[in-house]
């Protein structure tokens, strides 16, 4: 379960667009609090190592990057543009408030491409934006998770779980054509 948090961690921080923060919820819920901390650990390390792919592709291939990521559900021109200017003005302040806001961190790390921010300084930032949503993701997951467990049969739990992001996402992608 740990290695695939880290390579969903590491997609997402790329082209996939479905949050990190849902393998470490699964993680939580099935193995409690503390394999869902090592997860969002994990995943804050994941996601930075991907950050740096996006910030590099961006570097290089400033046009190229824009149009791949401009065509992922749910990001539209004026997102970018948004974390573009939110990046550079607010740097990793911006990047962490954007991680408890709904930009996905990705335009943060192409924003820093485009702006030539240095590796080690990114990777760390990320690290400190990433790591406490995953941090309190966990958290809860882990305290609740236990007590769904005891109380709901795997064949209902896991339909929920499935039927509460598919519900989250189908809002977050409305919500963000609607931009």
């Amino acid at each position: 379960m740990l290695l695939l948090v880290a390579l969903w961690a590491f997609a997402e921080a790329t082209l996939f667009f479905i949050v990190a923060d849902v393998p470490i919820m699964a993680t939580g819920i099935r193995h409690g609090l503390r394999r869902a901390m090592l997860a969002a650990c994990i995943a804050a390390l994941a996601a930075a190592l991907g950050g740096l792919v996006t910030l590099e592709w961006a570097a290089h291939f400033p046009m190229a990057s824009r149009a791949a990521i401009e065509g992922l559900p749910g990001i539209g021109g004026a997102l970018i543009d948004h974390a573009v200017a939110d990046w550079h003005h607010g740097g990793a302040i911006a990047m962490f408030a954007g991680s408890f806001g709904g930009v996905p961190y990705k335009l943060y790390a192409y924003a820093a491409g485009l702006e030539g921010a240095g590796v080690a300084g990114f990777f760390l930032a990320s690290i400190a934006a990433r790591l406490p949503r995953f941090a309190l993701i966990a958290l809860v997951s882990g305290l609740v998770g236990p007590h769904l467990r005891r109380h709901l049969p795997p064949r209902l739990l896991w339909p929920l779980f499935a039927g509460c992001w598919a519900a989250f996402y189908a809002t977050y992608f409305l919500a963000m054509a609607q931009h």
